[in-house]
């Protein structure tokens, strides 16, 4: 018998910095997917990759159950997910890994004690919890819901060029540079708040857009300031960056014109880097819920 998780991507983040002398970030859902298939097996194992086999394993150890009867569990992964983008593709494949685990073991987590146990792997997006949140991380931890934006799309501009999260991460002076945005990010958490609270995507674009610009000084983003512009021109409401990847996203609602955006885009001369143009749906609770349960049910 076979069993499924599914768990979506990111654009990036909304916000990303330090609050209260830790490191929080609010992700968002976006209709792209990782699917894990687990089975039990006898030969032709498949350990698919490390991070979600230890997954697997975390998910046993949390029910007491011998990492022994793990082993002849396959896993496969199926995603659509850029790797190395800065697009949630470890979190998302970690996060249906669990899920699926949990099937085949017959036993249920909430979505908080998935979101710490994926932590416990690698630092983790917010993306495990169907609700907008302010996220550590690092430890796995709410600390408050926000409110789901539901008229949202990103045009996401995404680069050859990848950026493993790690490679960030182990500047030893990470913490104290995002502690210069400290002020920055702090009004750009609480205009977001304000922003998914009202379903004003300017508020949210601009606390994106200061977001991004801070970050300049971890990770810059060729032609930020470029697209910026264009957003702005073209009526857009914002945008906003992988903090710690590489692709940049520009907020706009359901009704704008995505096609005159994109070919503008495309005829940039930062095209030759941002060589991949495309457009997603940011997901709400409901709408992930009924995406997720239609998959499920049609692998079964």
């Amino acid at each position: 018998m076979k069993s499924y998780g599914i768990c979506p991507a990111s654009c990036g983040e909304f916000v990303q910095g330090i609050l209260d002398s830790e490191e929080y970030l609010s992700s968002y859902a976006i209709d792209m997917f990782s699917v894990a298939t687990l089975e039990e097996k006898k030969e032709n194992i498949n350990l698919g990759p490390k991070k979600s086999r230890k997954a697997i394993e975390k998910v046993f150890e949390r029910f007491n159950i011998s990492l022994m009867e793990c082993e002849n569990i396959s896993l496969e992964i199926n995603s659509n997910i850029p790797i190395g983008k800065g697009m949630a593709s470890s979190t998302a494949d970690i996060g249906a890994t669990i899920k699926a685990t949990l099937s085949i073991i017959n036993k249920d987590l909430g979505n908080e004690e998935i979101s710490r146990i994926a932590s416990e792997i690698e630092p983790t997006d917010s993306i495990l919890l169907y609700k907008n949140s302010i996220f550590n991380p690092v430890k796995g931890k709410v600390k408050k819901y926000l409110s789901n934006l539901y008229n949202g799309k990103v045009i996401i501009l995404e680069p050859d060029e990848i950026l493993e999260t790690n490679i960030i991460r182990s500047n030893p002076n990470y913490l104290d540079i995002k502690l210069e945005n400290k002020v920055i990010i702090n009004k750009s958490f609480e205009l977001l708040e304000e922003g998914l609270r009202e379903n004003d995507l300017k508020l949210i674009g601009k606390a994106c857009t200061l977001s991004s610009l801070a970050n300049e000084n971890i990770h810059k983003k060729p032609y930020l300031n470029e697209i910026i512009e264009i957003s702005n021109k073209m009526g857009a409401y914002g945008v906003n960056i992988a903090h710690s990847g590489t692709v940049i996203g520009i907020l706009i609602d359901n009704h704008m014109d995505h096609e005159r955006i994109i070919n503008h885009l495309k005829e940039k001369s930062f095209n030759d880097y941002y060589k991949k143009i495309h457009l997603s749906k940011i997901i709400g609770h409901k709408e992930r819920e009924e995406i997720e349960w239609n998959t499920l049910k049609t692998l079964r």
